[in-house]
């Protein structure tokens, strides 16, 4: 409990000088995120990089939770997973789907070349 409450006074500290916690969380998912894939090496898409950010939420709001200043609520804790977990999960979406693209294009084989028009002439 002590830990707890411990780490709500530390984030509480980082709120009253960095700005508002939404913002924050939407900040530290995204800056999770790119830690992860490099500590871990993987591309974009990664999806073990959002277990990483997920996993570190939810550690967040299992801390808020047990220290239940002022209150805690399902709504508040709903809203912080969103925010943290946007950024990450359109940057994996955007790079999964282009993967995908671009492997379904080198399955099809080079793309017969198309004569360029002749210029016409005035």
């Amino acid at each position: 409990m002590e830990l707890a409450r411990a780490y709500k006074q530390l984030i509480d500290q980082i709120v009253a000088v960095a700005g508002p916690a939404p913002l924050l969380h939407v900040h530290a998912g995204l800056a999770i995120y790119l830690l992860a894939r490099l500590v871990l090496r993987e591309r974009r898409g990664s999806l073990a990089a959002l277990h990483v950010v997920f996993a570190a939420e939810m550690l967040n709001e299992a801390l808020d939770w047990l220290a239940a200043t002022p209150t805690w609520t399902l709504r508040d804790t709903l809203g912080d997973v969103t925010l943290t977990m946007l950024w990450p999960v359109a940057v994996a979406a955007v790079a999964q789907h282009r993967r995908r693209r671009w492997r379904r294009a080198v399955a099809r084989g080079p793309r017969p070349a198309v004569p360029a028009a002749p210029y016409p002439s005035s």
